[in-house]
């Protein structure tokens, strides 16, 4: 008889994250007792070690646990902090969200830029695009990290009925359905207040403090085919980035 294959990681150890998320937060695990050992864990939900320890290591990123040697995981918070910690180290991990975040699409439409959103997109006025509207998480239980416009071509529509769609990023959607790579990609951020139209849907004030990131995608010939307009609530998302001088090469 074959063996029995484990799921997938890279879904797995989330599934289970979430799962230890959820009882510490309903009180299964009060805060200052132990999570189960990793032994424990690897029998309750059949799990290799490696995956419960990824597992262990998202519910530490959350604030809910931390790990101390020769004693266990230590439940530190029933709820996690609001504030998500993205670090990256090179221009192109500004082109995409941490893995553990997902976005949860709740609308999508055929829009035509009028000069506004021309403008911000920095496209020609007119111009048709398919709109894909979502909120970005890191679980389903904690406050959203911010509201998510996707605008691509009309063409590239079909990326929004993707399994893995709200998991990966759009553009890498588009070039494996498709065959549209980035030629050339563009990242602006600045400071706005929170509209409106997004406030009550983040749980915020309208006009409160917000970061918005807008991501410009070219393929051939320049053409703009993706653009994606991300809104964070103050104190939501924080971006660091390292950078280390190179040394010249010796002569």
């Amino acid at each position: 008889m074959a063996a029995k294959k484990e799921p997938r990681k890279s879904a797995r150890y989330r599934d289970i994250a979430t799962e230890l998320q959820k009882e510490i937060r309903l009180g299964s695990t009060p805060v200052g007792e132990l999570l189960p050992t990793e032994t424990e864990l690897m029998a309750r939900f059949g799990a290799s070690r490696q995956t419960v320890r990824e597992a262990l290591r998202i519910v530490t990123e959350q604030g809910l646990i931390v790990r101390r040697a020769g004693l266990g995981s230590v439940v530190i918070a029933a709820e996690p902090p609001v504030l998500f910690t993205h670090s990256v180290k090179s221009l192109n991990e500004w082109l995409r969200y941490s893995n553990e975040t997902y976005r949860q699409v709740v609308g999508s439409s055929d829009v035509v830029a009028d000069r506004n959103l021309a403008a911000l997109l920095k496209c020609e006025p007119g111009k048709h695009w398919f709109l894909i509207e979502a909120i970005r998480r890191s679980d389903e239980f904690a406050d959203p990290l911010g509201w998510v416009e996707i605008y691509v071509l009309r063409k590239f529509a079909g990326v929004v009925k993707r399994r893995d769609h709200g998991r990966s990023p759009v553009h890498e959607q588009i070039a494996k359905m498709f065959g549209e790579t980035i030629e050339y990609a563009q990242l602006e951020v600045f400071a706005r207040g929170m509209p409106a139209k997004l406030a009550k849907a983040l749980g915020v004030k309208p006009g409160s403090p917000a970061l918005t990131m807008v991501r410009r995608y070219y393929g051939l010939r320049e053409e703009l085919f993706e653009v994606t307009v991300t809104t964070h609530p103050e104190g939501r998302y924080t971006y660091t980035m390292d950078m280390q001088r190179s040394l010249r090469p010796k002569v």
